[in-house]
């Protein structure tokens, strides 16, 4: 039989569109637990420890407030006992206690290897030095002196071709310093053409959801990556209920999207902490900080720029 808490839960799965499967992936809690969070059954649980935690983390990700959840409904949910504890710590004396001598050498093997190795590459730097061959310059005689003056001296320009030289030096300066009036004027009407940025405020911001509004610009694009080695869950749609995107996003993985058309666009991120959004080439920054709120939702108003 569903608790209360277990129907609370739910209706905020449906009205964020993410199924159990996705939900699953987002938590990496498994299906059959979320089951039973929804259908109040927490027998399912591993144990009563895990219960406070599956549901904090079902919680977040739907968008609710986790600890407001858990002090609403700490009357529905099982006092974890606390002789887990204990039997732990037992745990771990006992693997202390039967784990081999030998094992401390086993730690010390990287460290010694790492030693080896700072050696061999120093004593490699100092063979490389002392076998490196020495480039000498050629002695340089009277009579080498000699030759190579005459046969510079034969390559040398008279005075009179230095002096054409120099006066035709002269003319192209002359010629390279004519500025073209029309270019010049074309240079000054783009220094005067103030660049416009695009603005991109917040508007109202309540929990874990934010709208902005997108001004000053032609275009809408935005473009979604999930960072290296990281995994995400993003749903993009507009009001009417069209979606864009709704997809799992895992290391690296870019989308981009031309919203230019649309009035309002709504992103339902699964995990902020390991997503990149950019809207129109420049990176935005979510209005909580993805420690303190994985799950977001980011509402964009978009108006046009009208000239």
């Amino acid at each position: 039989m569903a608790t209360e808490l277990g129907k609370r839960l739910k209706e905020a799965r449906e009205e964020k569109n993410i199924n159990l499967e996705d939900l699953q992936k987002i938590t990496k809690i498994q299906k059959r637990y979320l089951v039973g969070i929804e259908e109040g059954n927490y027998s399912s649980m591993p144990g009563k420890f895990y219960v406070r935690a599956f549901i904090k983390q079902y919680a977040e990700a739907v968008g609710l407030d986790p600890d407001e959840i858990l002090e609403e409904y700490k009357g529905e949910l099982p006092q974890s006992s606390p002789d887990h504890i204990p039997e732990q710590l037992s745990r771990v004396k006992s693997r202390k206690q039967i784990s081999p001598k030998g094992s401390k050498f086993l730690d010390m093997v990287p460290m010694l290897l790492l030693i080896l190795f700072i050696i061999g590459g120093l004593f490699a730097l100092w063979w490389f030095l002392q076998n490196r061959e020495v480039v000498e310059e050629p002695e340089t005689t009277i009579e080498n002196a000699e030759t190579e003056y005459e046969e510079t001296k034969e390559d040398l320009p008279t005075p009179n071709e230095d002096e054409q030289a120099n006066e035709a030096g002269e003319e192209k300066t002359d010629d390279s310093k004519v500025a073209d009036p029309d270019q010049e004027k074309e240079q000054a009407q783009e220094e005067e053409e103030p660049t416009v940025q695009q603005e991109l405020s917040l508007v109202e911001s309540s929990g874990n959801n934010a709208i902005y509004e997108l001004k000053n610009v032609e275009s809408f694009v935005a473009e979604v990556s999930a960072t290296p080695d990281g995994e995400t869950w993003i749903a993009i749609n507009n009001r009417k209920g069209h979606r864009f995107f709704y997809n799992m996003m895992k290391d690296g993985q870019t989308e981009k999207f031309d919203l230019s058309e649309e009035a309002e666009v709504i992103f339902n991120i699964g995990r902020t902490t390991e997503t990149k959004i950019k809207i129109n080439g420049e990176e935005f920054e979510f209005p909580v900080n993805p420690k303190d709120a994985v799950t977001q939702t980011i509402t964009i108003r978009y108006s046009p720029n009208q000239e």
